[in-house]
């Protein structure tokens, strides 16, 4: 028993000292951006600003001018009575929580500023996270050994750390997001409900509630995991007799672990009735984004060169394929594995924005999922391990799996694998490279812009077609007349199916336009589109009319590229807004579309 567990302790120490490495040898000097920022914002606006509303806009555009976390500040939404709300659920506020006040506390005395953004806190937040990942790699070697010997408890944590996407998310710039974080409480949450069903406990049970509390807090839509104790142990009549016993027998236990999932929930519950006035608020306001439960985009989102799950992380193949040897393997955990897989994948599919930006090669959103799938891998490995040329290929794909992954993490944190525009033509192109080929960039998806400013420079890239010309015949000089009485020209509509079967194309619309006088302000170009009455990717645009003499036709023309559209049926709109309510006149308005070649 004393040489119990010592090979899977020494792959578990080497993984730890591997991506500590590799951390600490790629330093991050600004680390609270993009979601993360929203993620956090809980702690500097409760704690140092007493703002939990975000009504005070000095400090905020402090942070914006002196630390930027993004272009916009996304991460904020309206509430009610002048509130602004949080984007974001804010349970990985809780999790950065201890490592802020202990930056807080030495900011001041180690002559940083105790603003919540100096060094001090990006550090201890950065390694606070880092070590609470790590300890994943601890559970999941304690839930390994459950099942598995010393020797495959070993290969399978180094298979999970280094032949996926998690040693990219814990040891690079995603040591803060919510996906490495979410992989530890899995873990917990698995060996709780592993350890409940041996012998149900108080203390089992109480870190079941814990664990899924903070799991739902941190990203609401996890809380499908709850599957997983819901289902553990129903492979056979026996078992099913057991785990009733189990629940008849131990309901305080579960009633109280319920209890306790709701403490850790409700702090998110008071923050939302106090800036909303409801208990539940839906954050993601923008009708772009948003769950299509009828419409998963389970195509792309496995098999994609974008970020197909499959594609970046083979491995995982093998994880789906072993699902049905863990019936022999590990019993217990068939229906658990099962049908949480279907349903996680479902809903993480049916996301919009189903490749979930940057941050990550493969499929970020799968990453907590990979402590439930070394179970299917394991036991496939096993049976594939008894059988002579079996055992060769799985050692070839395995080790395969780990070094594509490992260069494909340094192909990614060079820039040669791009965090959101990958192609299948891009990636033939770069595939084993150190280098991006001369012109391969061309072969990426169109890169959108950041800023406001949108300007179609390179048009030999695409054809041009006129989709849109309105002369005002029914005027007695052809043009439209604008007034307070008629404060938009006709719109130009389309669905984004009948503007082009590729993935984007640019809008211009242009014209000419009369001033009564120098003393009213120009029309506004607007373009934007609408999902189920909602309105998206708006754009309005103050057109700009040179200085001079009024009473002369000046020419005008604006950009626009559409967006990532949620539905291909939904629409765009292009028109001229006259806001002022001075007089004018509009001819000529036309809108072009240019299509990818």
């Amino acid at each position: 028993m004393a040489m119990k567990g010592r090979l899977s302790r020494f792959a578990l120490l080497a993984l730890i000292a591997i991506t500590l490495a590799v951390r600490t040898s790629f330093p991050q000097r600004q680390v609270l951006t993009w979601d993360v920022f929203g993620y956090y914002l809980y702690l500097p606006a409760t704690f140092i600003h007493d703002d939990i509303g975000l009504k005070d806009d000095t400090w905020l555009d402090e942070v914006m001018t002196t630390h930027p976390p993004s272009a916009t500040l996304y991460q904020v939404v309206d509430g009610a009575d002048g509130n602004r709300v949080i984007k974001y659920s804010s349970g990985m506020a809780l999790l950065y929580a201890p490592f802020f006040f202990v930056a807080h506390v030495l900011a001041a005395p180690l002559g940083y500023p105790a603003d919540g953004f100096s060094a001090p806190y990006q550090l201890a937040i950065t390694f606070g996270c880092l070590a609470f990942a790590l300890f994943g790699l601890v559970l999941l070697r304690m839930v390994l050994l459950h099942f598995f010997d010393d020797r495959w408890s070993a290969a399978l944590l180094v298979l999970i750390a280094l032949g996926t996407n998690w040693f990219q998310l814990a040891a690079w710039d995603g040591t803060l997001l919510t996906h490495p974080a979410l992989f530890t409480l899995y873990a917990f949450l698995l060996l709780a409900t592993i350890r409940w069903h041996l012998t149900p406990s108080w203390s089992w049970a109480l870190v079941m509630g814990v664990s899924l509390g903070l799991i739902t807090t941190i990203r609401p839509s996890e809380l499908v995991v709850f599957l997983v104790p819901l289902f553990w142990g129903l492979h056979d009549a026996a078992a099913r007799r057991a785990k009733w016993r189990a629940i008849t027998g131990n309901l305080a236990q579960l009633l109280v672990a319920a209890l306790i999932l709701l403490v850790v929930v409700s702090p998110q519950l008071f923050y939302w009735h106090a800036t909303t006035g409801q208990w539940i608020f839906y954050s993601y306001v923008n009708p772009g984004e948003g769950f299509d439960l009828d419409s998963p985009h389970l195509r792309p989102f496995l098999v994609s060169f974008r970020k197909g799950w499959f594609i970046y992380t083979p491995l995982m193949v093998l994880a789906v394929a072993g699902i049905p040897w863990l019936w022999k393997r590990v019993p217990q955990a068939f229906w658990a594995v099962l049908i949480f897989l279907i349903v996680d994948v479902w809903i993480v599919s049916s996301w919009s924005c189903w490749w979930y930006a940057g941050g990550s090669f493969s499929s970020r959103s799968m990453v907590p999922t990979y402590v439930l799938l070394a179970l299917p891998v394991g036991a496939v490995l096993q049976w594939a391990w008894e059988r002579r040329y079996t055992r060769i290929v799985s050692i070839a794909f395995c080790l395969g799996c780990v070094i594509l992954s490992l260069f494909q993490t340094w192909q990614w944190a060079n820039g040669i694998i791009s965090k959101e525009r990958m192609t299948k033509a891009y990636y033939k192109a770069v595939f084993a490279r150190t280098k991006v080929p001369a012109g391969a960039d061309r072969l990426l998806l169109v890169e959108r812009p950041l800023g406001n400013e949108e300007h179609l420079v390179e048009e030999e890239g695409y054809i041009e077609s006129e989709r849109y010309l309105d002369t005002y015949d029914h005027e007695p000089d052809g043009a439209f007349s604008m007034d307070a009485e008629h404060p938009f020209t006709p719109a130009f509509e389309s669905t984004f199916a009948e503007l082009t079967g590729k993935d984007h194309a640019w809008l211009r619309m242009s014209g000419r336009v009369l001033l009564a006088d120098s003393s009213v302000g120009t029309p506004t170009a607007v373009i934007h589109f609408e999902h189920d009455g909602g309105t998206y990717k708006y754009m309005a645009r103050d057109l700009i009319v040179p200085d001079g003499p009024r009473g002369t036709w000046v020419p005008f023309s604006v950009d626009y590229i559409t967006p990532e559209v949620r539905s291909r049926q939904d629409r765009v709109k292009a028109y001229l807004w006259n806001r002022s309510g001075a007089r004018m006149r509009i001819d000529d308005l036309r809108v072009v579309v240019f299509e990818p070649r």
